[in-house]
């Protein structure tokens, strides 16, 4: 009689194994169940410094801070996470970048005065999602162009306490003012029949309808910027007017234009070079991100 208990346990167990076998087969779907901790970080900041491009044709222009949530399973309730302006950010980035590369230029904070910041900073990320993001309007009115101006901000905490990856928690945010007329050039900038210079100027926005240029083949060093650069002013009719950056000594000799369709300049003025000479410049740049047209394959 024991031995038959013993069989009958045995069969039991069995049967019962095989019912969790078929169970188990019927449905596609495991739930297992949150796989990782929950993470918060900051959108963009793997490298810390990041560049974010800015047009003068927007108004009421915004810095967007994403904030991540890094999940297995969505957020069952809202997530409100803190965050910083951060000054140690911005000075360590220049100090790192100083010692890999002493050419490198110090990110420079931005004026409290061309941006909005009310009190402390939250981002709330809904429940159901995975991402908030923080809005700072700002302004970028009378400052120099030629400055790489930043807002550095860290994570500081959340009312959940999910982890802060200590890798993604700061960003130090440079604004880059664009217009349509902006960007890297390349052409030629002639003075004389035999005296032609080979030149890839980058174009600088300064506001909807100027750019800053360096004059003929002087130095693009930030150094000079007073005395090496000139204004291009873009008129509706796409003629365009010349003018001095800061001291530099340069005319407008007229008849300058810009040609909406190939993305290029056709420039006249004069400048006076190392040797006090007086020297009539006749330059043509085209916009190397402009599209190819017909004639460009012949």
């Amino acid at each position: 009689m024991k031995t038959n208990r013993i069989k009958a346990t045995g069969l039991n167990t069995v049967i019962m194994f095989c019912l969790i076998l078929i169970l188990a087969s019927c449905s596609n779907e495991v739930d297992f169940g949150e796989q990782y901790k929950k993470t918060v970080y900051l959108v963009n900041s793997n490298n810390l410094l990041y560049v974010g491009e800015h047009s003068f044709d927007t108004d009421n222009d915004a810095i967007a801070i994403s904030v991540y949530c890094a999940s297995s399973e969505p957020i069952t309730q809202d997530l409100r996470v803190r965050l910083k302006i951060d000054r140690f950010a911005l000075d360590s980035l220049n100090a790192l970048q100083l010692l890999a590369n002493p050419s490198y230029t110090n990110r420079v904070m931005l004026p409290e005065d061309n941006y909005q910041l009310n009190g402390e900073q939250y981002v709330t990320i809904k429940a159901g999602k995975q991402y908030g993001v923080l809005y700072i309007p700002f302004d970028f009115s009378d400052l120099d162009p030629s400055i790489p101006y930043v807002l550095p901000l860290s994570l500081v905490s959340n009312n959940a306490d999910y982890q802060i990856n200590p890798k993604l928690k700061s960003i130090v945010y440079q604004i880059e003012m664009i217009n349509q007329y902006a960007g890297n050039y390349n052409g030629s900038s002639q003075t004389s029949p035999a005296s032609i210079a080979g030149i890839q100027p980058v174009l600088k926005a300064l506001s909807v309808n100027k750019v800053r240029m360096p004059i003929h083949n002087l130095s693009d060093d930030e150094e000079d910027i007073l005395t090496n650069f000139m204004v291009l002013t873009i008129a509706k009719d796409n003629s365009v007017s010349i003018s001095p950056w800061g001291v530099a000594d340069v005319t407008d000799l007229g008849g300058s234009k810009y040609d909406p369709e190939r993305q290029s300049f056709e420039l006249y003025y004069q400048f006076t070079d190392a040797a006090a000479n007086r020297q009539n410049v006749t330059a043509f740049i085209r916009n190397i991100d402009a599209p190819p047209l017909e004639e460009d394959e012949f």
